[in-house]
């Protein structure tokens, strides 16, 4: 259902933040501040050569040079066309705006909404559409757009300096990406219902440029410049927005930058480039194979279903709405969002192994939502369920929860809670 809040925008990602039917790839304010501590932290990536001028040179010049700094570092041939579209902050948002609307139907929305307020995640009077695009409105410093195959940069003052050439650096690399693996080809829009699966996908997409961008900031920007860029990235203005955010909107946004680049990093030490363009043809299939780089191609999610008979079991008038898999990061931002320990949450959500869940209406304004989650143990099963009762107290949630061997099923009621709808009947 969301995918991306970026990438992001979400996306281009999760992402399950509204999920976009065309990947549009955008790099965020916040994800820069990340990238300059990644920078100076002790083991980057290698950098590839410096090719500065000792001649001052014009804006194109320099899109130019960053261009074949890039392609050189990720190894792959440049287009033609470098030269991005400058936009103002005001005609960010303007785009945000008519793309949001046309690339998410209403009826989409209004079913991850429901979702999230269900589990806890947001707040009774939150507008998911407001959230996100007010946090994507603040952030959002350039993007490429693979349908119009146009780059775009945000610049406040029309100039060129570290943040709009580091923005060029990263947004670049999903120049190349499309060129060489077709961004709309990934499938995306056929991922409406599994927020985990393009969430991950999501995160190849992102860590893949963060970590070409991450090598040529090394090479190419001064101590101060890597200075002023962090300064940018940290107005408080903009801080303070994503204060504002629900964690689940805030993480699965970060993910992809941060969890993304680590899983490419993995995939470099142990084929280089090569390796990372396989991965754009053997496409992660879950958020545990980003967060477990060791788990990618060797432990596939367990397909869950939700059985057929389920608005029978019911009662009269029943039927599913919406449906969608969470995986591994977003079980850990629940539970984290019911009160458990970070570690706790960590390790209770590290034994995913599938799930599925789905939001069903009744009559009169009923609803529930019924969660199946699959584990690969049955240990793995029992520290879920523990933290799950927890984080359904934490979170004041009218629900029942039943385990058996390597599941654990979770029976939310979410409206109509005089419907007299059996929950322990459910699970």
């Amino acid at each position: 259902m969301t995918a991306g809040l970026n990438e992001l925008r979400h996306l281009d990602g999760p992402t399950r933040a509204p999920r976009k039917t065309a990947l549009r790839t955008a790099f965020l304010a916040f994800g820069a501040a990340a990238l300059v501590i990644a920078a100076c932290s002790p083991t980057p990536p290698s950098p590839g050569p410096s090719l500065t001028p000792s001649q001052p040179l014009d804006d194109a010049a320099i899109y130019r040079q960053i261009a074949a700094q890039v392609s050189e570092i990720r190894g792959l041939d440049s287009p033609d066309r470098v030269e991005p579209t400058v936009i103002d902050r005001e005609t960010v948002m303007k785009n945000l705006l008519e793309e949001f609307d046309t690339d998410n139907p209403p009826e989409q929305i209004a079913a991850t909404e429901r979702i999230y307020k269900a589990l806890g995640l947001l707040k009774p009077d939150d507008s998911l559409r407001d959230l996100y695009l007010e946090m994507q409105g603040s952030q959002v410093i350039g993007y490429y757009d693979p349908t119009k195959k146009e780059l775009f940069i945000v610049s406040h003052d029309g100039g060129l300096g570290p943040t709009e050439r580091v923005t060029y650096a990263h947004e670049f690399v999903h120049e190349l990406q499309d060129l060489h693996f077709d961004l709309n080809g990934l499938g995306l829009d056929e991922l409406a219902e599994d927020s985990d699966r393009a969430l991950a996908i999501l995160s190849l997409v992102e860590g893949d440029a963060v970590s070409a961008q991450t090598a040529w900031m090394i090479a190419n920007l001064t101590a101060e410049e890597l200075g002023q860029l962090a300064a940018e990235a940290s107005d408080p203005a903009l801080i303070q927005i994503l204060t504002r955010m629900p964690s689940i909107l805030l993480e699965t946004s970060l993910f992809p930058y941060q969890a993304g680049a680590t899983f490419v990093a993995d995939l470099r030490a142990r084929g280089g480039s090569a390796a990372v363009d396989v991965a754009f043809t053997q496409l992660p299939a879950s958020t545990e194979q980003i967060i477990h780089p060791d788990a990618y191609q060797d432990d596939e999610p367990i397909p869950v279903s939700i059985p057929a008979s389920l608005p029978g079991r019911l009662g009269t008038g029943w039927s599913i709405v919406a449906e969608d898999t969470l995986g591994e990061l977003e079980i850990r931002v629940w539970l984290r969002a019911g009160g458990e320990a970070g570690d706790v949450a960590r390790v209770a959500a590290e034994g995913w192994g599938g799930d599925r869940l789905a939001l069903l209406d009744g009559l009169g304004g009923a609803s529930i939502l019924v969660w199946i989650t699959a584990w690969d143990t049955g240990a793995d099963a029992g520290e879920f369920e523990a933290a799950a009762r927890n984080a359904i107290a934490g979170l004041g949630l009218d629900a029942v929860v039943a385990a058996s061997a390597t599941r654990v099923v979770l029976a939310v009621r979410s409206g109509g809670s005089g419907a007299g709808a059996d929950l322990q009947a459910i699970v």
